[in-house]
């Protein structure tokens, strides 16, 4: 109670997905056109009481995706950090990191 409650459910499974709560007291809208049905992501734009922009991401990339996927999520990306003001991305990348050579 108090919250908006954006999500975006993993398509033919139970789990996965990504899910946002927003107070009721900051305007917020589902920005559909930032992301796409091939990507698991969530982008949301709010505004704070002057009218700033913040646009928050959620993603959850599975483990397998292919590379067509991080790429479609890479363009994802750019889009939102062009629409807003601020851009916030947060989520589970599932990504590949060797920390001794850090690539």
């Amino acid at each position: 109670q108090g919250y908006t409650s954006y999500r975006k459910d993993r398509r033919m499974s139970r789990v996965g997905g990504g899910a946002l709560l927003i107070r009721n007291e900051i305007w917020s809208l589902v920005r559909g056109n930032i992301g796409s049905e091939d990507v698991e992501s969530l982008w949301v734009e709010l505004r704070n009481y002057k009218g700033k922009e913040t646009i928050m991401g959620v993603i959850s990339r599975p483990a397998n995706s292919s590379q067509e996927i991080g790429y479609k999520l890479h363009q994802e990306i750019q889009l939102a950090c062009k629409k807003g003001n601020a851009t916030v991305i947060m989520g589970d990348f599932n990504m590949q990191v060797d920390w001794e050579n850090q690539v």
